[in-house]
């Protein structure tokens, strides 16, 4: 076999695996699996094992974009009024501080304080504006958090 039959098989075998790889993809029009949402609400914490942590007297879940929030989505999020919903949230650890994350799962057997990646954003009582992927099953309503802001430490 010629050099050239060599390149010229490994090239077709790399575009039929690229062009199946690309079938398989979604389409970019599409409507994602689940929403990305953000809300402004009052943090609190359930004690139990585990506790959980949820947004209460919060504003209606918004669709929105991935990603970090800009400063004018914050300043608007301040002036927003108390709601009626509440909201499970879940995927909690990075946003809570070092001790409450330590305490979250397995989080103590490879994270040490000194390198804990921790916000310290969720505290019980606090407005925060959060943004994660919105779960619902029933009557079930979740947000896997991907981003949190605190707007003020008090919920008044």
């Amino acid at each position: 076999m010629s050099v050239f039959t060599v390149v010229g098989v490994v090239a077709l075998i790399t575009s039929s695996s690229v062009a199946a790889q690309r079938g398989r993809q979604a389409n970019p029009a599409e409507k994602p699996a689940v929403d990305v949402v953000h809300s402004v609400g009052c943090v609190e914490r359930k004690d139990g094992n585990p506790e959980t942590w949820w947004i209460t007297r919060a504003a209606d879940p918004r669709v929105t974009q991935p990603g970090v929030f800009s400063v004018a989505q914050v300043d608007a999020a301040k002036a927003v009024a108390p709601g009626t919903n509440t909201f499970q949230l879940v995927g909690v650890a990075d946003f809570l501080d070092v001790d409450g994350l330590l305490k979250s799962g397995r989080r103590r057997e490879f994270t040490t304080a000194e390198n804990a990646n921790a916000t310290g954003e969720l505290r019980p009582g606090r407005k925060v504006l959060v943004k994660g992927m919105f779960i619902t099953s029933g009557e079930s309503k979740r947000i896997n958090l991907l981003n949190v802001v605190g707007l003020a430490d008090s919920c008044n």
